[in-house]
């Protein structure tokens, strides 16, 4: 019986640490049921630096897409959450940042189907070779993908979207600089732009010339920030991209379109963009603003819905 009794006390012993190990160690810790908002102002570090800090504890060189969910309360931690995808093998590595010192929490890969997960925290992502897409004498990929749609693990579109960013970065960087002509350069002749308001400019000479009055009036002095969120390649000279963005530093805007308490003007952005020669091109850009808070977007490509953005 002594034997008995002092087996569970040693047991009881050994869980307890092993408990308390599980519970993330982070420097924030909100109260239950606190508000999305009080979670942002609890937020130390930015989501930009969130994202930052997770893509360098991998392989930044070969994250091609994250995806993340905004700051939210995770095993009781304030943290962000993100889904890093890479150029060079399928899966995800699902990496969680520290909302107060910027700190990993942890870091864990998840394989396609059919692949074998690390299952440690911590762990590097195993190398995973990208499967192989047999292709038609036409070039096409095969039927088990819509059709003229590359694969996200094709070599040659992960190259050549790399280059699609570095579009979206020269027309941020354009942006918060105020210069119109270095925004419209990378649009084509006659293409077209349908801006927030609803506005459409037919050719590059008419954005130029929007971007002018915006820059010297609604959008003076303001800040572009711009997140691919997904390229979605047609054909190898062909993308669609899906970008969110964040304006802010903007005195007053009409009230046609949605500023959040934290006067932030919020859209979803998509370009069509075509290769012209070396250069990739924005053929058609549509931007619609976002008047759901944040917090309660639904992840479409979630089919169980339980991710929010």
């Amino acid at each position: 019986m002594r034997r008995t009794t002092a087996a569970i006390c040693s047991s009881l012993f050994i869980a307890a640490p092993l408990a308390t190990a599980q519970k993330p160690d982070c420097s924030v810790r909100p109260p239950r049921n606190t508000d999305p908002a009080e979670l942002r102002r609890l937020a130390k570090i930015s989501s930009k630096d969130a994202e930052a800090r997770a893509i360098l504890s991998v392989a930044p060189n070969k994250v091609n897409a994250v995806m993340s969910s905004g700051v939210e309360v995770v095993n009781g931690c304030l943290a962000y959450p993100f889904d890093l995808r890479f150029a060079n093998k399928g899966g995800v590595q699902e990496v969680m940042v520290d909302a107060g010192d910027g700190k990993i929490l942890s870091s864990e890969y998840e394989p396609p189907a059919g692949g074998a997960a690390s299952g440690a925290t911590g762990a590097a992502a195993p190398e995973i070779p990208p499967p192989a897409v047999t292709a038609t004498p036409a070039g096409t990929p095969p039927a088990a993908l819509p059709p003229g749609v590359l694969p996200v693990t094709d070599p040659a579109a992960a190259a050549e979207e790399a280059s699609i960013r570095k579009v979206i970065d020269a027309e941020e960087d354009a942006w918060n600089r105020g210069d119109a002509k270095a925004f419209a350069a990378r649009f084509q002749e006659e293409g077209s732009f349908t801006d927030v308001f609803g506005a459409v400019s037919r050719s590059r000479a008419e954005l130029e010339k929007r971007q002018v009055e915006f820059f010297a009036s609604l959008f003076k002095g303001s800040r572009l920030a711009l997140k691919v969120r997904r390229v979605r390649f047609l054909r190898p000279d062909v993308a669609i991209v899906e970008i969110d963005t964040e304006v802010t530093g903007f005195k007053k805007l009409p009230p046609v379109v949605y500023v959040d308490a934290e006067k932030t003007l919020r859209t979803r952005l998509q370009q069509v963009m075509v290769k012209s020669g070396p250069d990739w091109m924005v053929a058609a850009f549509h931007n619609v603003d976002v008047k759901t808070p944040p917090e309660t977007l639904v992840n479409p490509e979630d089919p169980a819905h339980a991710r929010r953005w």
